[in-house]
């Protein structure tokens, strides 16, 4: 009989104690932020001249739930949308001022976590386990 815990149910802790520690560091809870949100705000910090498209090729979730993210970051007064110059069809996203102090407390709280997650672990271990990591993400990509 195998004793060894599966990596799912090792990965699955490690994701939900991940999730709770960055959504109690920004206060999720009360904006009504899932990971999905956090999701967007990274991809719209990390591409100028970011469109919903965008954020459609790099998470791979259908447009209509895209439309939704976005439309309820505006609502939060997060993002903002302004019609792109070269494609009046499509509209820019970026961060509105309320939407850029939050973010920064993501990335701050994001630091925070992983200094955290990485106690007690040399930086061989840590590097071991991000080559895993990437092979076993690789070997998932359909």
């Amino acid at each position: 009989m195998n004793t060894v815990k599966p990596i799912a149910n090792t990965l699955f802790t490690l994701m939900q104690s991940y999730r709770v520690t960055i959504r109690k560091a920004i206060n999720a809870n009360e904006l009504g932020l899932n990971a999905m949100h956090v999701r967007c705000l990274h991809i719209i910090a990390g591409n100028k001249g970011c469109t919903a498209n965008d954020i459609v090729n790099q998470t791979q979730r259908d447009k209509a739930q895209i439309a939704r993210l976005v439309k309820e970051l505006i609502g939060l007064n997060l993002i903002d949308k302004r019609a792109s110059e070269e494609d009046k069809r499509s509209y820019i996203l970026s961060f509105t001022v309320q939407g850029n102090e939050l973010f920064n407390k993501l990335l701050n709280a994001e630091q925070q976590v992983n200094e955290l997650m990485c106690q007690n672990l040399t930086p061989q271990q840590i590097q071991a386990f991000s080559n895993v990591a990437s092979i076993m993400s690789q070997n998932m990509q359909v």
